[in-house]
Parts: structure tokens; sequence; C-alpha cells
């Protein structure tokens, strides 16, 4: 009965807020960086929180992220952004457990599966289905959330194709090119695109964004290419967990408070606003799961401290601010009224016992 009560809640829960995870955005950031952008007030323009330096496991808000690309694009007057991440960095923005499960596949069509089930959980709006195409070959489809007039759209969308092709490459060749690139974005090619696909019929104005390739390479196996590919991840330390999106709209502001938390305290308009919504839709879009925003924040900073606590060796006062306290004082209190003991209590009790207890 509370099975079937629950799940009803879920149904009348509105939609999750758009997030991506961080390390799909931190090739942007770094190619900013070098060309020396004031990124601290772009990232603050666009209610980006500082934390993206910190934590690439962390998620933000999808509409921000293609904000700040469809600014630093203006300002540096560059048309082809989301061509140099990819051309340089495309795997890296993936993340090694996304990249290594596809590449484990037996075949580029499981391979294709693995990536479409695991690509929801770095861009929660975004999707990967294989199409029949014309003749003897198939379509590999991008599906976003987002309408084509959000800004940083075009950008993304060159990002999301070269995605397309860097799975197909895990399984064919690094200069393997597909027969056609389909573009929703109607605006003029960039050289650099026809640069790097040259035998490549690429076509704008599109009902749908997708890459051709013949039927015949669906069966073919993981490459010696790929295999490089993986092992440089890895080697690189790139190794992160594999993240889960969020389910529901709640989980979805609770993302969002997560990576937002370490920058200082935030109200519930604050939120809202980053997440692009009224505060009063907000409180509705809560109360649908019977929640409210102040039990969601006190949850998201128990949740963030109970792991600080458990995996390091961080002192109260380091995840006093990595929660959004002013104080470690204001911190122990917080975390025992939800706990029922204090932080350096919790800690013995769940730490490893081989850990030397810290000062927490």
């Amino acid at each position: 009965m509370g099975g079937r009560a629950r799940s009803s809640e879920r149904r009348k829960s509105d939609s999750p807020i758009q997030v991506s995870a961080a390390c799909t955005f931190l090739p942007f950031l770094k190619l900013m960086l070098n060309l020396g952008a004031p990124v601290d007030r772009w990232l603050e323009e666009c209610k980006l929180p500082y934390q993206l330096y910190e934590d690439p496991e962390t998620y933000i808000p999808t509409k921000n992220y293609w904000a700040f690309v469809s600014l630093a694009e203006a300002k540096e007057a560059i048309d082809d952004l989301g061509l140099r991440v990819g051309q340089d960095q495309i795997y890296e923005t993936h993340g090694f457990p996304l990249v290594a499960s596809t590449y484990a596949a037996p075949t580029l069509l499981s391979g294709i599966q693995a990536f479409s089930r695991g690509v929801r959980r770095i861009y929660s709006g975004t999707g990967i289905v294989l199409a029949r195409g014309e003749k003897d070959s198939v379509k590999l489809v991008l599906k976003k959330s987002f309408d084509i007039d959000i800004p940083g759209f075009t950008t993304t969308e060159w990002l999301g194709i070269i995605s397309l092709i860097a799975v197909v490459q895990l399984f064919a060749r690094r200069t393997w090119q597909p027969e056609v690139i389909s573009l929703r974005s109607n605006r003029v090619v960039p050289p650099l695109a026809q640069a790097m696909y040259p035998n490549t019929h690429i076509i704008r104005g599109q009902e749908t964004s997708y890459i051709s390739f013949p039927k015949q390479m669906l069966s073919s196996g993981p490459s010696s290419f790929g295999g490089e590919v993986v092992a440089r991840l890895e080697s690189e330390s790139l190794v992160t967990s594999q993240l889960e999106p969020p389910v529901d709209f709640a989980d979805s502001v609770q993302r969002i408070l997560a990576s937002y938390l370490p920058d200082g305290y935030l109200s519930l308009e604050s939120v809202a606003e980053i997440a692009g919504i009224s505060p009063r839709t907000m409180q509705r879009s809560l109360a649908k799961d019977g929640l409210n925003f102040s039990w969601l924040v006190e949850r998201t900073r128990f949740d963030i401290a109970s792991r600080i606590l458990v995996e390091t060796e961080s002192s109260s006062l380091d995840i006093a601010f990595a929660t959004g306290y002013e104080d470690s004082s204001h911190f122990a209190r917080a975390f025992k009224g939800l706990a029922g003991c204090s932080p350096r209590e919790y800690r013995r009790r769940n730490a490893d016992p081989n850990r030397e207890e810290s000062g927490a």
C-alpha cells in the first residue's frame, strides 16, 4: 500500500530540472581560462557555482551551463567553440566510466546501447536513439530537451554530434567520419567542421540532429584506438564514479543545492532564480512530494556532511564551509539535530576503523 502511494506521488511530481555533470563543462572552462577570459565574472553572471573547479562530479543546471557557453562564444568572438572543445577533449567531457563501459561492449551496437543508457547520467535532458536510415545505413540521433532558440544550443549541438562520432570511433578508428551530419541549427557551418569532416555531407536546418553510417558497422568490435583512449583516461586519473541523474523534481533541486552550498547558504528565491522558475512554482512542485524547501536544504547539508565525515579526514570547519554554514558550531548543532549525535561521534561510529580519528 505504501509503495503504491509513493509511486502515485512520483507521478504527480513535476519533471526534474535539467542538469549536467560538471565534468562535461570543465573543458569549456579550461579553454576560457587559457584564453585569459574573466571566467569568475561569467560564472557569477550565469549563476554557476565556483564548486565547479573542485568537484567534476557535481551537477549544474543545464540552462545556466548553456548560457555560459553562449556568453563565452559571444565575448571571445568564437563561432566554433563546441567544435574546439569536442576536437580536443570529447572523451574528457564524457568521463572515464561512460567511455570505459561503452568500449567494454562486444560490438558497436551494444556499445551504442551502453552509451545511450549512460549519457543520461551526465546530461539529464539528452537522449541517444538508433534509427533506420536510407538504404543500408542507420542514424544515430541526438535528442535534447531544450528548443533550438535557447542560447548555447548550436554550440552544444556540435558537441553532441562529436560525441556520437566519438562513440563510433571507439569501434572504428581515430580518423573515421560519418556519411552525413544532420543539424537542427541553421547557422553557417564553421570552417573547422569542414576541416574535421571533409568527406562528410553536412546538412543544416533539419528536424533532428544525427549522424549516419553503414548498418554493417554495427557488428564491429572494439578498436585499438578505443583501447588507447580508455587507457589514457585512466592513467590521467580521469576516473570518476558512476553519476546518477535526478529521479524527480525534488532530487534535481538537491543536486543543485549540493553544487551551490559551498558558495554559501541559498534561499528559496535564489535557487528558484538559478533554476529559471518562480519561487511559487518551486514551493508548489516540492509540495507535490510532501516536501518543503527548508527541510530539503537541511537534508542536503546532512547528506554531504555525513559523506565527508565517513570518507575523509576533513575538519568540522571545512565541512561547515562545504555545506554552507558560517562556522563549525552552527554546523555541529544542526548536524546533531538530524543525526542525534555529534559529527565526531558520527565519524567514530561509521568511518573506517583503520583510519585515524580526525579532529571533527
